[in-house]
């Protein structure tokens, strides 16, 4: 398994590029609401709280353990949210897919799934993984709705493992796909990207 810092992956409606500080001003613009944030660990209420986390994110990018992403519409450039391959282990083939935050504006379109499916095409083609997987707030019910409809299994809870700034606990719920089942979970995600808009 090896994995390119600046990889740029292609859906038929989004672009997946890699993520630059250039872009903070409008990603901040796409993912400011505090709805995108309600049921995260994490607090974004000034674009310095965003540039705190894409600071992480370009550390961790240029220590090969993440490949983070600006999703962008394919056919206007607008930017629409962000997204991660996170926690690479190259020695056992896993990852995680997740720092996903999108802009209201495409919630409930087909934007997260064919992010989700590309990312996931790149993950089990092109890196070879065994397993990739997806950790999801217990309070966030939707996200674990999401991941669930492609196909994700849920493998369990850890209880109270995050603390928000607001000292709000949250368990975390991991959910995988591995490499068995990828066939399955792309005819999957391919039927719900013909039925979406």
């Amino acid at each position: 398994m090896r994995t390119e810092r600046n990889v740029t992956l292609e859906g038929d409606t989004i672009t997946l590029v890699p993520l630059e500080m250039r872009y903070k001003e409008e990603l901040y613009e796409a993912i400011k609401s505090l709805d995108v944030w309600k049921y995260t660990w994490r607090e974004v209420k000034t674009i310095e709280d965003l540039e705190q986390i894409l600071s992480v994110a370009m550390k961790h990018k240029n220590d090969g353990t993440q490949i983070p992403f600006i999703i962008k519409d394919k056919l206007s450039g607008e930017v629409l949210g962000t997204t991660r391959i996170g926690d690479i282990d190259l020695a056992n083939r896993n990852v995680e897919i997740g720092w996903t935050w999108l802009s209201p504006a495409v919630w409930r379109t087909k934007v997260n799934t064919e992010c989700k499916y590309v990312l996931l095409c790149y993950c089990f083609e092109q890196l070879e993984v065994l397993r990739v997987q997806f950790s999801i707030s217990g309070q966030n019910k939707r996200s674990q709705k999401a991941v669930e409809r492609i196909g994700a299994v849920k493998e369990g809870t850890f209880r109270k493992h995050r603390i928000k700034a607001d000292g709000t606990i949250h368990d975390n719920i991991f959910y995988s796909i591995v490499d068995t089942e990828w066939n399955e979970v792309k005819e999957r995600l391919i039927g719900l990207l013909e039925k979406e808009y």
